[in-house]
Parts: structure tokens; C-alpha cells; sequence
């Protein structure tokens, strides 16, 4: 999950001096292997719109990854962290619009996860 965040940090363009992103997180638990998982992830992000400085960061043992973009049309990023050795995905969306953020992050949320 730390590197979920960090992968936010750094990529927002910032609005004001020193003004802190809005950021929603939610995990599920999944038994669904790396390879499917990032190919659905990268397709769903960028039909919603992830598309700008996309890109897959593995772990060092090549078992985990996370995939991060920028919306193209809104300062407002998606990281997805997908751990197969943890049974775990998780999404972050951060953004300086607190409404676009949060419908963003719905977004992502029910395509990603579904309803659950």
C-alpha cells in the first residue's frame, strides 16, 4: 500500500503552493493472477480516461505490480496495486478537485471491483 501512495505523490500538478491532493483508497481481496489483472486494470483506466505517462511498476521478485496513470483530461491520477502473494488489489485516485476525484474514484471502483 505504501508504494500504491507513493506512486501518487510525485506525478500531480499541484493548483496551489503546498496544496494537498484529495485521495480515496479502497482493496479488495482477489485470487485473480498478475497478468489478467493488469491487462483488465490497463484497459478499464484508459477507456475512464488514464491514458497520460501510464506505466507498470514491478516488484523486485516480479510478483506484484503497480500501475499508475494521469487523466488526460483532469489533474487527477490512479494507481492500482495488484498482489497475487497477498490476494490483494487496491486503487488509489488522487486529485486538487475534490469532486472529480471522488467521481473518478467511483468510477474506477465499480469497474474495477464491481459491486461488492
Amino acid at each position: 500500500m505504501r508504494q500504491l501512495l507513493q506512486t501518487l505523490a510525485a506525478p500531480l500538478p499541484q493548483s496551489a503552493p503546498q496544496a494537498a491532493p484529495f485521495v480515496y483508497v479502497t482493496a479488495i481481496s482477489s485470487n485473480a493472477g498478475l497478468t489478467r489483472s493488469l491487462a483488465g486494470i490497463i484497459l478499464i483506466s484508459r477507456e475512464m480516461g488514464f491514458e497520460r505517462e501510464a506505466e507498470t511498476l514491478y516488484s523486485g521478485d516480479a510478483q506484484s505490480a503497480t500501475f499508475h496513470a494521469l487523466h488526460r483530461d483532469s489533474a487527477t491520477s490512479l494507481a492500482v496495486e495488484v498482489c497475487p502473494p497477498r490476494n490483494t488489489v487496491s486503487i488509489a485516485v488522487a486529485g486538487d478537485d475534490d469532486t472529480i476525484t471522488y467521481q473518478l474514484f467511483l468510477e474506477a471502483d465499480h469497474r474495477l471491483f464491481g459491486c461488492c
